[in-house]
């Protein structure tokens, strides 16, 4: 790991939707969260931090690893939004050496350490600010800001999120498209789907 670009995932909400813990979910050989932690170490990005809220105590408690710095978002009810800037809070406030943010959800099961490796050195060789994932007409996470927009982070609060900025800033914004890649659990027939998906590969 060798650039200064830090990624934050966000694990902090209730999954109202889902009915379960979404984030200890079983998905390969750990859980929904895990898998996040993992293919995001394995990247070239030089942190990792987890944003918890709800059930944070219980997760951490069934999450096996290390060199991960895990945060709570006390105002998780509130947002998306919140949970970034809990994240950008911390890594301001803490004078780290960071010159670029990456926003990975932790229900994003098919996101891969290629594809965040790919937005990293887009990042870092290319002089971007701003990436984003492009989902059809949209645009969303994960996501990867330069340290300009570090400010507009730390504002964010709603359930909004980095959608926000990705609107507001949408001229400066390059996105990229993880064929096959862009799928989020949010309910159990998402996660029974990805199950199906998952156990029909080759």
């Amino acid at each position: 790991m060798n650039s200064k670009v830090t990624i934050l995932i966000l694990a902090a909400g209730s999954s109202s939707r889902m009915g379960k813990i979404k984030q200890l979910l079983p998905w390969k050989d750990s859980t929904l969260l895990e898998h996040s932690i993992k293919i995001a170490k394995l990247s070239k990005a030089s942190e990792v931090l987890v944003v918890l809220g709800s059930n944070a105590k219980l997760i951490k408690e069934n999450i096996k690893t290390d060199n991960v710095s895990f945060l709570e978002n006390t105002n998780w009810e509130l947002g998306l939004g919140t949970s970034i800037s809990c994240g950008v809070n911390f890594l301001m406030h803490n004078n780290k050496d960071t010159d670029a943010i990456l926003v990975l959800l932790a229900d994003q099961a098919l996101i891969d350490t290629e594809y965040l490796n790919e937005m990293i050195d887009r990042c870092t060789s290319n002089k971007i600010d701003l990436i984003a994932t492009r989902y059809g007409d949209k645009i969303g996470v994960p996501a990867l800001f330069k340290q300009i927009y570090f400010t507009d982070l730390q504002n964010l609060d709603g359930d909004q999120g980095a959608q926000l900025l990705l609107k507001k800033f949408e001229d400066n914004v390059v996105s990229m498209n993880p064929v096959g890649k862009t799928f989020d659990v949010d309910t159990l027939v998402d996660y029974n789907k990805l199950l199906r998906m998952y156990d029909n590969k080759p």
